[in-house]
């Protein structure tokens, strides 16, 4: 099944060395980049594409069968490889994994830590108010509060953007993530956007099956509907 979320990153600088580009920490593998062999385009905007694999610690407990003993064996943290593409287009200065965000947050933090990369990126930061004036319907509002004992409040129903506080985290640009409406090829979607630069689709993309990446060209029309880019 297509991915349904992507995270996103403007990136004013990335060049990578040809070939299987291995990221390491300390001798210990993490992960790897590779360019892929052609170009695509989505709409008018041509993004170069890369293949990567990163390993991250997974803490649950687990039984496992160890041949070595016989037997088996208890664990509470674990390995995965994770196995995503990334999308970039230096025109337009974005690059999109289909990764998780907290993986890509990762994944990028340690590229550009190798000595052969050069890579500059910064999430964007969002007019959270301006996006919700561009909703049909908003939704939902999660945003950060100075309340005794919280942290977080989140706030959601049909009429959430007239309420007292959510308002109030809108026009204060404390709101983190929007929940509501957008026309999108002539479609009302359900769309969540956070200042941690991911994007996810609540409504099924499956009338745009037949498209090669699905969410990336969905991505795209959507940051061009909320402002974020101009193509």
């Amino acid at each position: 099944m297509p991915a349904t979320s992507i995270s996103f990153r403007r990136v004013t600088q990335f060049v990578i060395p040809k070939g299987l580009v291995k990221i390491t920490k300390a001798n210990v593998p993490l992960g790897s980049i590779q360019r892929d062999s052609h170009t695509l385009t989505v709409g008018r905007v041509v993004f170069e594409k890369y293949k990567c694999q990163y390993t991250k610690d997974i803490i649950d407990d687990i039984t496992v069968y160890d041949t070595n003993i016989e037997g088996y064996v208890e664990y509470n943290q674990y390995k995965k490889s994770v196995d995503f593409n990334i999308f970039y287009s230096s025109k337009q200065q974005i690059l999109f994994s289909d990764a998780t965000t907290p993986v890509t947050k990762k994944f990028l933090k340690q590229l550009a830590l190798k000595d052969d990369v050069e890579l500059d990126y910064q999430t964007i930061h969002l007019d959270m108010k301006n996006i919700s004036s561009r909703m049909p319907q908003t939704r939902g509002i999660r945003f950060s509060t100075v309340d005794e004992g919280v942290t977080r409040k989140n706030f959601s129903g049909d009429e959430v953007d007239i309420n007292e506080e959510a308002v109030e985290a809108l026009q204060n640009d404390t709101a983190i993530q929007i929940i509501g409406t957008l026309d999108i090829e002539g479609r009302g979607r359900t769309v969540m956007i956070s200042q941690a630069g991911t994007l996810m689709s609540f409504t099924s993309l499956v009338d745009m099956d037949g498209r090669e990446y699905p969410m990336l060209e969905f991505s795209l029309e959507v940051l061009q509907e909320i402002g974020v880019l101009t193509l």
